[in-house]
């Protein structure tokens, strides 16, 4: 057989991932507005830049005027307020809209590995999801019942950071949160992640670089921490801000010199919410 010049890209792109994946735009130089705009406002470049892969050296700074949610991604309030505020499956929303997420690590005595049986736990989830069942609105798809698995947040954390590190945190959150809560996933193993993450994180065209997880949407190790030294310090200063604030709580909305948690978060009309 003939390796002709139009197919042979493809030998190396996709030789690992033959799943479908969602089609999505190339990363934009470094130069380009429309790559901080992707991390939030006030990103801020740090490092040296290599030739392929620009976006580990971006670090996410938020300033005392930027509207900044603080979740821990596995609880349902978390759902809830993507549902609420980054708009439904379908809608094509610009991911710079609404607030920056910032994904921290609630207090917990689970297992780095996950909780399968029942326990304090389970039951402290399952009375968070009964409270924003009462809050949810028609068209929210609330579960009856938290999964089978109740995940670790350090994963799925590590998993988001590394996301934002590539510029797709607005698409990885949001699969996370539905593969957790509509399809009950486990969302904290990493093998599950490492299928899962391919489609929004892969793309057939990206060069072949060695970095497993542009190459094979590879961004959680075994020991279930992140990959990139960049990920690793913007999870730090994430849950370094959560514990200023006094842990307040699985998810936070801090706007300006207001914070806002829980129930509080999510009431009232979105200009109410956003209002100065």
């Amino acid at each position: 057989m003939t390796m002709t010049q139009t197919w042979l890209p493809h030998l190396f792109h996709r030789r690992h991932n033959t799943m479908p994946r969602v089609p999505m735009p190339p990363l934009r130089p470094p130069g380009d507005p429309g790559l901080p705009g992707l991390l939030g406002p006030n990103a801020a470049a740090h490092g040296h830049l290599g030739s392929f892969d620009p976006a580990p050296a971006f670090q996410v700074v938020a300033g005392a005027d930027a509207c900044v949610m603080l979740a821990d991604l596995t609880s349902p309030w978390a759902y809830l307020a993507h549902l609420r505020l980054e708009g439904g499956e379908d809608d094509e929303q610009d991911p710079t809209v609404g607030p920056v997420w910032w994904a921290v690590e609630a207090a917990t005595t689970l297992p780095r590995s996950g909780l399968r049986t029942g326990g304090p736990d389970r039951e402290r989830l399952r009375e968070e999801l009964a409270a924003v069942r009462d809050l949810a609105l028609d068209g929210e798809d609330i579960p009856d019942d938290v999964p089978a698995v109740l995940p670790h947040p350090r994963p799925v954390a590590a998993a988001y950071a590394e996301a934002v590190t590539l510029g797709r945190g607005p698409q990885v959150l949001d699969l996370l949160l539905r593969a957790y809560w509509q399809d009950g996933l486990d969302v904290g193993d990493p093998e599950v992640l490492r299928r899962l993450l391919p489609r929004v994180l892969v793309d057939d065209l990206a060069p072949c670089t060695g970095d497993p997880r542009r190459e094979w949407g590879y961004v959680v190790s075994p020991a279930r921490e992140p990959l990139s030294d960049a990920a690793y310090h913007l999870l730090g200063r994430w849950q370094r801000r959560w514990v200023d604030l006094g842990r307040p709580g699985p998810l936070v909305l801090v706007d300006g010199s207001r914070t806002r948690t829980g129930a509080d978060v999510l009431g009232g009309s979105v200009e109410q919410r956003f209002a100065d």
